[in-house]
């Protein structure tokens, strides 16, 4: 399995929107799930919202980098893990967590392939316009 996460140049390709799309949601959850951390774990209320305020804006900044190659993907998969981790707090997040990281890690390599094949189909597409073009000539 090739895992080249370089996006498609085109300007709104499904992998940056299907990621970017789980990673904004997935901040929200980071957020709702520290507000329930800060009344479960009172003793530990500035590590907890330390954390989950810097894990949330990490989702979303990495969210708007997508465009600027493959290391926010890569970023995106490594804030995954203090996601998870968020279940030492709240039980819930151990499952809510996995989801979302394997929502992201599905939504990065399917979009990929999708792109991929977008970009193939537009090539024939030019190739045959271009053909056409010399043949009128």
């Amino acid at each position: 399995m090739d895992l080249d996460l370089t996006p498609s140049p085109r300007p709104h390709g499904g992998q940056r929107m299907i990621s970017a799309t789980v990673l904004v949601l997935e901040a929200f959850v980071v957020f709702f799930a520290v507000l329930v951390a800060h009344q479960l774990v009172p003793g530990d209320r500035v590590l907890t919202w330390t954390w989950g305020l810097l894990t949330a804006f990490g989702l979303l900044a990495c969210g708007g980098l997508l465009k600027r190659g493959a290391w926010p993907y890569w970023l995106g998969l490594a804030l995954q893990l203090p996601v998870i981790l968020l279940g030492l707090q709240v039980s819930a997040m151990w499952v809510i967590g996995i989801g979302f990281a394997l929502m992201y890690a599905y939504g990065v390599v399917k979009g990929h392939q999708m792109d991929a094949e977008k970009d193939a189909v537009d090539a024939k597409v030019r190739a045959g316009w271009a053909e056409q073009d010399n043949a009128g000539d």
